[in-house]
Protein backbone atom coordinates (compact mmCIF):
# COMPACT_ATOMS: atom_id res chain seq x y z
CA UNK A 1 0.00 0.00 0.00
CA UNK A 2 1.76 3.39 -1.11
CA UNK A 3 2.41 6.37 1.51
CA UNK A 4 -1.26 8.06 0.01
CA UNK A 5 -3.63 5.26 0.95
CA UNK A 6 -1.64 5.41 4.16
CA UNK A 7 -2.74 8.44 5.27
CA UNK A 8 -5.93 8.45 3.90
CA UNK A 9 -6.91 5.88 5.66
CA UNK A 10 -5.27 6.54 9.36
CA UNK A 11 -6.95 10.54 8.59
CA UNK A 12 -10.64 8.55 8.25
CA UNK A 13 -9.98 6.74 11.59
CA UNK A 14 -8.88 9.66 13.28
CA UNK A 15 -12.20 11.77 11.73
CA UNK A 16 -13.95 8.69 13.08
CA UNK A 17 -12.22 8.78 16.84
CA UNK A 18 -13.32 12.71 17.07
CA UNK A 19 -16.76 12.02 15.62
CA UNK A 20 -17.00 9.61 18.32
CA UNK A 21 -15.40 12.14 20.65
CA UNK A 22 -17.96 14.90 20.40
CA UNK A 23 -21.06 12.25 20.44
CA UNK A 24 -20.25 11.33 23.60
CA UNK A 25 -19.82 15.02 25.00
CA UNK A 26 -22.18 17.02 23.79
CA UNK A 27 -25.44 16.23 25.35
CA UNK A 28 -25.38 18.60 28.51
CA UNK A 29 -21.39 17.91 28.78
CA UNK A 30 -22.84 14.74 31.40
CA UNK A 31 -20.52 12.81 29.94
CA UNK A 32 -16.59 12.67 30.23
CA UNK A 33 -14.07 14.90 28.68
CA UNK A 34 -12.08 11.71 28.64
CA UNK A 35 -11.67 10.44 24.83
CA UNK A 36 -12.75 6.77 23.99
CA UNK A 37 -9.27 5.35 22.87
CA UNK A 38 -7.00 3.38 23.99
CA UNK A 39 -4.14 5.73 24.93
CA UNK A 40 -6.68 7.42 27.59
CA UNK A 41 -7.33 4.17 29.00
CA UNK A 42 -3.86 3.58 30.01
CA UNK A 43 -2.90 7.30 30.79
CA UNK A 44 -5.36 8.65 32.40
CA UNK A 45 -6.84 4.79 33.88
CA UNK A 46 -4.24 2.28 34.08
CA UNK A 47 -1.33 4.35 35.38
CA UNK A 48 -2.68 7.42 36.80
CA UNK A 49 -6.02 5.66 38.97
CA UNK A 50 -4.20 3.71 41.64
CA UNK A 51 -7.71 2.00 41.54
CA UNK A 52 -7.85 0.60 37.97
CA UNK A 53 -3.92 -0.48 38.43
CA UNK A 54 -4.62 -2.47 41.76
CA UNK A 55 -7.43 -4.53 40.01
CA UNK A 56 -6.02 -4.82 36.62
CA UNK A 57 -3.05 -5.92 38.46
CA UNK A 58 -4.23 -8.72 40.82
CA UNK A 59 -6.26 -9.79 37.39
CA UNK A 60 -3.42 -9.98 35.79
CA UNK A 61 -1.04 -12.08 38.56
CA UNK A 62 -4.15 -14.28 38.89
CA UNK A 63 -4.19 -14.68 35.04
CA UNK A 64 -0.58 -15.86 35.25
CA UNK A 65 -1.22 -17.94 38.35
CA UNK A 66 -3.75 -20.44 37.15
CA UNK A 67 -1.93 -23.63 35.37
CA UNK A 68 -2.38 -25.03 32.19
CA UNK A 69 -1.90 -27.86 29.96
CA UNK A 70 -1.12 -28.76 26.41
CA UNK A 71 -2.82 -32.44 26.01
CA UNK A 72 -2.93 -35.07 22.97
CA UNK A 73 -6.74 -35.18 21.60
CA UNK A 74 -8.29 -39.26 21.10
CA UNK A 75 -11.76 -38.26 21.58
CA UNK A 76 -12.53 -34.32 20.28
CA UNK A 77 -15.85 -34.55 21.43
CA UNK A 78 -15.23 -35.35 25.07
CA UNK A 79 -12.19 -32.80 24.95
CA UNK A 80 -14.58 -30.24 24.18
CA UNK A 81 -17.20 -30.98 26.57
CA UNK A 82 -13.64 -31.56 29.21
CA UNK A 83 -12.51 -28.20 28.55
CA UNK A 84 -16.05 -26.58 29.03
CA UNK A 85 -16.98 -28.54 32.27
CA UNK A 86 -13.75 -27.64 33.85
CA UNK A 87 -14.34 -23.82 34.24
CA UNK A 88 -17.65 -24.45 36.38
CA UNK A 89 -17.78 -23.13 40.08
CA UNK A 90 -18.25 -26.13 41.56
CA UNK A 91 -14.92 -27.94 40.32
CA UNK A 92 -13.83 -28.43 43.46
CA UNK A 93 -16.97 -30.99 44.46
CA UNK A 94 -16.08 -34.44 45.04
CA UNK A 95 -18.61 -35.71 42.41
CA UNK A 96 -17.69 -32.89 40.12
CA UNK A 97 -13.85 -33.86 39.83
CA UNK A 98 -14.70 -37.85 39.68
CA UNK A 99 -16.78 -36.80 36.39
CA UNK A 100 -14.16 -34.52 35.09
CA UNK A 101 -11.27 -36.95 35.75
CA UNK A 102 -13.47 -39.89 34.24
CA UNK A 103 -13.97 -37.95 31.08
CA UNK A 104 -10.30 -36.45 31.15
CA UNK A 105 -9.37 -40.35 30.55
CA UNK A 106 -11.98 -40.69 27.71
CA UNK A 107 -11.22 -37.22 26.01
CA UNK A 108 -7.08 -37.47 25.76
CA UNK A 109 -4.21 -40.21 24.87
CA UNK A 110 -2.92 -41.47 28.41
CA UNK A 111 0.74 -40.45 28.76
CA UNK A 112 -0.02 -37.34 26.32
CA UNK A 113 -2.06 -35.21 28.74
CA UNK A 114 1.10 -32.54 29.81
CA UNK A 115 2.86 -31.96 26.66
CA UNK A 116 5.59 -29.39 26.53
CA UNK A 117 4.88 -26.07 25.58
CA UNK A 118 5.92 -25.79 21.44
CA UNK A 119 8.01 -22.46 22.85
CA UNK A 120 10.03 -22.51 26.21
CA UNK A 121 9.49 -18.74 26.38
CA UNK A 122 6.98 -16.64 23.94
CA UNK A 123 10.01 -14.86 22.94
CA UNK A 124 13.52 -13.84 24.31
CA UNK A 125 12.23 -10.93 26.43
CA UNK A 126 9.46 -12.77 28.32
CA UNK A 127 8.28 -15.93 30.13
CA UNK A 128 5.15 -17.57 29.61
CA UNK A 129 3.82 -16.06 33.01
CA UNK A 130 4.70 -12.51 32.26
CA UNK A 131 2.60 -13.37 28.73
CA UNK A 132 -0.36 -14.21 30.33
CA UNK A 133 -0.34 -11.45 32.64
CA UNK A 134 0.35 -8.46 29.40
CA UNK A 135 -2.70 -10.33 27.92
CA UNK A 136 -5.16 -10.13 30.77
CA UNK A 137 -3.48 -6.51 31.24
CA UNK A 138 -4.36 -5.26 27.53
CA UNK A 139 -7.50 -7.28 27.76
CA UNK A 140 -8.81 -5.12 30.41
CA UNK A 141 -7.39 -1.90 29.31
CA UNK A 142 -8.32 -2.00 25.82
CA UNK A 143 -10.86 -5.25 25.48
CA UNK A 144 -7.93 -6.36 22.76
CA UNK A 145 -5.78 -8.19 22.67
CA UNK A 146 -2.77 -8.79 19.81
CA UNK A 147 -0.02 -11.40 19.32
CA UNK A 148 2.13 -11.37 16.85
CA UNK A 149 3.63 -14.42 15.67
CA UNK A 150 6.88 -14.59 13.86
CA UNK A 151 7.79 -16.93 11.87
CA UNK A 152 10.35 -17.89 8.44
CA UNK A 153 8.88 -17.26 5.50
CA UNK A 154 10.49 -20.07 3.58
CA UNK A 155 12.43 -22.84 3.87
CA UNK A 156 11.60 -26.39 5.69
CA UNK A 157 9.92 -24.36 8.74
CA UNK A 158 8.45 -22.08 6.71
CA UNK A 159 5.55 -20.83 9.26
CA UNK A 160 5.96 -21.87 12.04
CA UNK A 161 6.30 -19.58 14.99
CA UNK A 162 9.72 -18.99 16.55
CA UNK A 163 8.55 -16.67 18.69
CA UNK A 164 5.57 -14.62 19.81
CA UNK A 165 5.04 -10.92 20.67
CA UNK A 166 2.00 -9.43 22.50
CA UNK A 167 1.71 -5.55 20.48
CA UNK A 168 0.42 -2.76 22.62
CA UNK A 169 -2.79 -2.90 21.92
CA UNK A 170 -3.06 1.02 22.84
CA UNK A 171 -1.54 1.65 19.77
CA UNK A 172 -3.16 -0.68 17.05
CA UNK A 173 -5.09 0.00 14.48
CA UNK A 174 -7.07 -2.22 11.94
CA UNK A 175 -7.16 -1.29 8.26
CA UNK A 176 -9.68 -3.11 6.51
CA UNK A 177 -9.92 -4.01 3.20
CA UNK A 178 -10.89 -1.66 0.94
CA UNK A 179 -13.90 -3.99 -0.59
CA UNK A 180 -14.15 -5.50 2.61
CA UNK A 181 -17.93 -6.75 3.00
CA UNK A 182 -18.19 -7.50 6.73
CA UNK A 183 -21.49 -9.65 6.49
CA UNK A 184 -19.65 -12.60 4.31
CA UNK A 185 -16.03 -11.97 4.59
CA UNK A 186 -14.12 -14.58 6.28
CA UNK A 187 -11.94 -12.38 7.44
CA UNK A 188 -12.37 -8.38 6.39
CA UNK A 189 -8.95 -7.40 7.56
CA UNK A 190 -5.97 -6.18 5.45
CA UNK A 191 -3.02 -5.67 7.92
CA UNK A 192 -2.58 -4.05 11.23
CA UNK A 193 -0.77 -0.87 11.74
CA UNK A 194 1.20 0.29 15.19
CA UNK A 195 1.19 3.85 15.03
CA UNK A 196 2.93 6.11 17.53
CA UNK A 197 3.29 9.42 16.80
CA UNK A 198 4.91 9.85 12.95
CA UNK A 199 6.37 6.24 13.60
CA UNK A 200 4.28 3.26 12.24
CA UNK A 201 4.56 -0.73 11.47
CA UNK A 202 2.92 -2.45 9.97
CA UNK A 203 1.69 -6.37 10.70
CA UNK A 204 0.55 -8.97 7.72
CA UNK A 205 -3.36 -10.12 8.86
CA UNK A 206 -2.13 -13.89 8.98
CA UNK A 207 0.93 -12.88 11.35
CA UNK A 208 -1.72 -11.62 14.30
CA UNK A 209 -3.71 -13.42 16.29
CA UNK A 210 -6.31 -11.27 17.65
CA UNK A 211 -8.37 -11.39 20.77
CA UNK A 212 -10.97 -9.30 21.66
CA UNK A 213 -14.15 -8.74 23.86
CA UNK A 214 -17.78 -8.48 22.24
CA UNK A 215 -18.61 -5.39 20.43
CA UNK A 216 -22.00 -3.99 19.55
CA UNK A 217 -21.21 -0.61 18.08
CA UNK A 218 -21.17 -1.56 14.27
CA UNK A 219 -19.88 0.51 11.74
CA UNK A 220 -18.98 0.55 7.90
CA UNK A 221 -15.74 1.67 9.25
CA UNK A 222 -14.68 -1.16 11.04
CA UNK A 223 -15.45 -0.33 14.85
CA UNK A 224 -17.07 -3.58 15.57
CA UNK A 225 -13.66 -4.80 14.86
CA UNK A 226 -12.21 -3.59 17.83
CA UNK A 227 -13.11 -5.03 21.36
CA UNK A 228 -14.69 -2.53 23.66
CA UNK A 229 -12.60 -1.79 26.33
CA UNK A 230 -14.25 -2.33 29.98
CA UNK A 231 -13.04 1.17 31.35
CA UNK A 232 -15.05 2.70 28.29
CA UNK A 233 -18.44 2.31 30.06
CA UNK A 234 -16.28 3.72 33.27
CA UNK A 235 -15.01 6.82 31.73
CA UNK A 236 -16.77 9.40 33.72
CA UNK A 237 -16.47 7.36 37.28
CA UNK A 238 -12.78 7.49 35.89
CA UNK A 239 -12.90 10.72 35.52
CA UNK A 240 -14.65 11.64 38.56
CA UNK A 241 -12.10 9.27 41.04
CA UNK A 242 -9.36 11.52 39.39
CA UNK A 243 -10.73 14.62 39.76
CA UNK A 244 -11.74 13.84 43.34
CA UNK A 245 -8.54 13.08 44.39
CA UNK A 246 -6.68 15.88 42.31
CA UNK A 247 -9.21 18.14 44.61
CA UNK A 248 -8.11 16.74 47.50
CA UNK A 249 -4.65 17.25 46.94
CA UNK A 250 -5.26 21.23 46.63
CA UNK A 251 -7.58 21.33 49.70
CA UNK A 252 -4.38 19.22 51.83
CA UNK A 253 -2.46 22.50 50.21
CA UNK A 254 -4.99 25.06 50.90
CA UNK A 255 -4.73 23.86 54.47
CA UNK A 256 -8.16 25.87 54.69
CA UNK A 257 -11.41 27.22 53.29
CA UNK A 258 -11.85 29.50 50.29
CA UNK A 259 -13.25 33.01 51.03
CA UNK A 260 -13.77 36.55 50.93
CA UNK A 261 -12.04 38.82 53.92
CA UNK A 262 -14.40 42.16 54.00
CA UNK A 263 -14.80 44.83 56.20
CA UNK A 264 -17.39 43.83 58.85
CA UNK A 265 -18.85 47.09 59.96
CA UNK A 266 -17.95 49.44 57.14
CA UNK A 267 -16.07 48.47 53.51
CA UNK A 268 -12.24 48.62 53.23
CA UNK A 269 -10.34 50.63 50.89
CA UNK A 270 -8.68 49.62 48.19
CA UNK A 271 -5.82 50.62 49.38
CA UNK A 272 -6.55 48.37 53.11
CA UNK A 273 -7.76 45.33 50.56
CA UNK A 274 -5.08 45.70 48.51
CA UNK A 275 -2.64 45.68 51.88
CA UNK A 276 -4.39 42.80 53.17
CA UNK A 277 -3.77 41.13 50.37
CA UNK A 278 -0.46 41.43 50.22
CA UNK A 279 0.28 40.33 53.49
CA UNK A 280 -1.67 37.26 53.19
CA UNK A 281 0.72 36.52 50.13
CA UNK A 282 3.78 36.82 52.15
CA UNK A 283 2.47 34.68 54.70
CA UNK A 284 1.47 31.81 52.63
CA UNK A 285 4.83 32.48 50.99
CA UNK A 286 6.66 32.61 54.22
CA UNK A 287 7.10 29.45 56.80
CA UNK A 288 7.28 31.58 59.64
CA UNK A 289 4.34 33.07 59.93
CA UNK A 290 3.97 33.94 63.32
CA UNK A 291 6.65 36.47 62.40
CA UNK A 292 4.15 38.07 59.89
CA UNK A 293 1.29 38.94 61.81
CA UNK A 294 -0.37 42.02 60.26
CA UNK A 295 -2.32 45.25 61.59
CA UNK A 296 -4.95 46.67 59.67
CA UNK A 297 -6.76 49.61 60.68
CA UNK A 298 -10.31 48.14 59.93
CA UNK A 299 -12.62 45.85 61.47
CA UNK A 300 -12.22 43.01 59.08
CA UNK A 301 -14.73 39.55 58.75
CA UNK A 302 -14.70 36.61 56.61
CA UNK A 303 -17.20 34.66 54.29
CA UNK A 304 -16.81 30.84 53.35
CA UNK A 305 -17.56 30.97 49.97
CA UNK A 306 -16.90 27.00 50.12
CA UNK A 307 -18.12 24.30 51.43
CA UNK A 308 -16.53 22.22 53.87
CA UNK A 309 -14.76 18.64 52.97
CA UNK A 310 -17.00 17.06 55.27
CA UNK A 311 -20.27 18.34 53.46
CA UNK A 312 -18.85 17.93 50.22
CA UNK A 313 -17.91 14.27 51.07
CA UNK A 314 -15.45 13.20 48.30
CA UNK A 315 -15.09 10.04 49.67
CA UNK A 316 -18.25 9.06 49.62
CA UNK A 317 -18.27 9.90 46.21
CA UNK A 318 -14.94 8.46 45.26
CA UNK A 319 -16.11 5.07 47.06
CA UNK A 320 -19.31 4.68 45.18
CA UNK A 321 -16.66 5.54 41.55
CA UNK A 322 -14.98 2.52 42.64
CA UNK A 323 -17.67 0.15 42.83
CA UNK A 324 -18.51 1.35 39.82
CA UNK A 325 -15.25 0.31 38.32
CA UNK A 326 -15.17 -2.59 39.72
CA UNK A 327 -17.99 -3.36 38.23
CA UNK A 328 -17.09 -2.40 34.77
CA UNK A 329 -13.89 -4.87 35.22
CA UNK A 330 -15.79 -7.70 36.19
CA UNK A 331 -14.59 -8.04 40.04
CA UNK A 332 -16.01 -8.57 43.32
CA UNK A 333 -14.13 -6.26 45.86
CA UNK A 334 -13.36 -7.76 49.42
CA UNK A 335 -14.20 -5.27 51.82
CA UNK A 336 -12.22 -4.80 55.03
CA UNK A 337 -14.91 -5.17 57.32
CA UNK A 338 -15.49 -8.57 55.54
CA UNK A 339 -14.43 -11.43 57.64
CA UNK A 340 -13.51 -14.84 56.76
CA UNK A 341 -15.88 -16.67 59.02
CA UNK A 342 -17.57 -18.92 56.88
CA UNK A 343 -15.61 -18.64 54.16
CA UNK A 344 -16.90 -15.07 52.63
CA UNK A 345 -13.59 -14.06 51.48
CA UNK A 346 -12.65 -17.20 50.06
CA UNK A 347 -15.87 -17.48 47.93
CA UNK A 348 -15.31 -13.64 46.57
CA UNK A 349 -12.00 -15.40 46.02
CA UNK A 350 -13.41 -18.19 44.08
CA UNK A 351 -15.95 -16.05 42.08
CA UNK A 352 -13.49 -13.85 40.42
CA UNK A 353 -11.90 -16.57 39.29
CA UNK A 354 -15.15 -18.53 38.04
CA UNK A 355 -16.77 -15.38 36.90
CA UNK A 356 -13.65 -13.22 35.38
CA UNK A 357 -10.20 -15.14 35.00
CA UNK A 358 -11.14 -18.27 33.86
CA UNK A 359 -13.62 -17.06 30.89
CA UNK A 360 -11.02 -15.04 29.57
CA UNK A 361 -8.59 -17.29 29.55
CA UNK A 362 -11.10 -19.47 27.50
CA UNK A 363 -11.14 -16.89 24.92
CA UNK A 364 -7.36 -16.82 25.14
CA UNK A 365 -7.64 -21.41 24.67
CA UNK A 366 -9.85 -21.49 21.81
CA UNK A 367 -7.31 -18.50 19.88
CA UNK A 368 -4.28 -20.58 20.92
CA UNK A 369 -6.32 -24.15 20.10
CA UNK A 370 -7.40 -22.81 16.31
CA UNK A 371 -4.84 -20.40 14.96
CA UNK A 372 -1.48 -21.12 16.95
CA UNK A 373 -0.81 -24.53 18.15
CA UNK A 374 -1.75 -26.64 14.42
CA UNK A 375 1.05 -23.89 13.04
CA UNK A 376 3.78 -26.12 15.21
CA UNK A 377 4.87 -29.18 14.18
CA UNK A 378 3.83 -32.53 16.35
CA UNK A 379 1.42 -30.66 17.80
CA UNK A 380 -1.53 -31.35 15.33
CA UNK A 381 -4.63 -32.61 17.28
CA UNK A 382 -3.45 -31.03 20.89
CA UNK A 383 -5.28 -28.82 23.02
CA UNK A 384 -4.34 -26.55 25.57
CA UNK A 385 -6.17 -26.25 28.87
CA UNK A 386 -6.01 -23.92 31.81
CA UNK A 387 -7.10 -25.71 35.54
CA UNK A 388 -7.84 -23.85 37.99
CA UNK A 389 -9.30 -26.64 40.05
CA UNK A 390 -5.84 -26.90 42.21
CA UNK A 391 -6.01 -23.34 43.38
CA UNK A 392 -6.47 -22.64 47.20
CA UNK A 393 -9.97 -21.04 46.89
CA UNK A 394 -11.40 -23.41 44.32
CA UNK A 395 -11.03 -26.38 47.25
CA UNK A 396 -14.22 -27.97 49.12
CA UNK A 397 -13.60 -28.07 52.77
CA UNK A 398 -11.86 -31.47 53.76
CA UNK A 399 -14.02 -32.75 55.90
CA UNK A 400 -16.82 -32.45 53.74
CA UNK A 401 -14.85 -33.74 50.99
CA UNK A 402 -13.67 -36.99 53.05
CA UNK A 403 -17.08 -37.52 54.16
CA UNK A 404 -19.00 -37.77 51.02
CA UNK A 405 -15.98 -40.08 49.85
CA UNK A 406 -15.61 -42.37 52.16
CA UNK A 407 -19.70 -42.59 52.13
CA UNK A 408 -19.17 -43.17 47.97
CA UNK A 409 -16.60 -45.87 48.73
CA UNK A 410 -18.62 -47.76 51.52
CA UNK A 411 -21.72 -47.44 48.82
CA UNK A 412 -19.57 -49.11 45.98
CA UNK A 413 -20.12 -45.99 43.83
CA UNK A 414 -16.23 -45.16 43.28
CA UNK A 415 -13.06 -47.32 43.20
CA UNK A 416 -10.50 -46.41 45.77
CA UNK A 417 -8.43 -44.71 42.75
CA UNK A 418 -11.26 -42.34 42.05
CA UNK A 419 -11.15 -41.75 45.90
CA UNK A 420 -7.04 -41.01 46.18
CA UNK A 421 -7.46 -39.01 42.99
CA UNK A 422 -10.32 -36.82 44.51
CA UNK A 423 -7.86 -36.01 47.34
CA UNK A 424 -5.05 -35.18 44.47
CA UNK A 425 -2.86 -38.41 45.50
CA UNK A 426 -1.38 -40.40 42.80
CA UNK A 427 -3.03 -43.03 42.05
CA UNK A 428 -2.31 -46.91 43.31
CA UNK A 429 -1.15 -48.17 39.64
CA UNK A 430 -0.37 -52.28 39.03
CA UNK A 431 -3.29 -53.18 41.45
CA UNK A 432 -6.74 -54.22 40.15
CA UNK A 433 -8.13 -54.20 43.79
CA UNK A 434 -7.84 -50.42 43.66
CA UNK A 435 -9.87 -50.76 40.55
CA UNK A 436 -12.77 -52.23 41.71
CA UNK A 437 -16.27 -51.26 43.03
CA UNK A 438 -16.24 -52.65 46.48
CA UNK A 439 -18.21 -52.39 49.88
CA UNK A 440 -17.51 -52.13 53.48
CA UNK A 441 -13.96 -51.44 54.53
CA UNK A 442 -12.18 -55.07 53.15
CA UNK A 443 -11.53 -55.31 49.74
CA UNK A 444 -15.12 -57.09 48.87
CA UNK A 445 -16.18 -56.66 44.71
CA UNK A 446 -19.18 -55.39 44.91
CA UNK A 447 -20.66 -58.77 42.78
CA UNK A 448 -19.66 -60.86 45.39
CA UNK A 449 -21.91 -58.60 48.02
CA UNK A 450 -25.32 -59.86 46.76
CA UNK A 451 -24.48 -63.61 47.20
CA UNK A 452 -26.17 -64.88 50.32
CA UNK A 453 -23.61 -66.08 52.72
CA UNK A 454 -23.64 -69.90 53.62
CA UNK A 455 -25.58 -71.45 56.41
CA UNK A 456 -22.60 -72.49 59.32
CA UNK A 457 -22.52 -75.86 60.16
CA UNK A 458 -23.96 -77.25 63.95
CA UNK A 459 -21.90 -77.95 66.08
CA UNK A 460 -22.33 -80.91 68.80
CA UNK A 461 -21.27 -79.97 72.12
CA UNK A 462 -20.31 -83.00 74.60
CA UNK A 463 -21.77 -82.22 77.80
CA UNK A 464 -19.25 -84.72 79.47
CA UNK A 465 -16.62 -82.82 78.09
Amino acid sequence: MNIFNRVANNFKAKAQNLFNQAFYSVIGNSSSSYDINGKTYLKEGYQKNSFVYSIIQAQAKKTAAIPYFIKKVENETKAKAFKREIKRSNIADPQTKIFLKNLENKAFVPGDDNMDFPLANPNVEQTWTEFMAMYKTYMKMTGNCYIYMVAPEEGANKGVPIAMYILPAHLIEIVVKTDANYLIDEDPVDYYSLIEGTVWADFKSESVVHIKYPNPEFSLTGSHLYGQSPLRAALRNLECANEAITQNIKTMKNSGAFGIIHGKTNPLTPDQASEIKSRLTEMDNDPTRLSNIAGVSAEVGFTRMSLPTKDLMPFDYLNFDKKEIANCLNWFLIDSSISDYGGTIKEIKKENVVADIMPDLGLFENAFNMEILPRFKNYQNTMLVFDASTLPEMQSDMATLTNWLSTALLDGTITRNEYREALNYPIIEGNADFERYTTKMGIVPLEETFIAPEEPEAVIVDENV
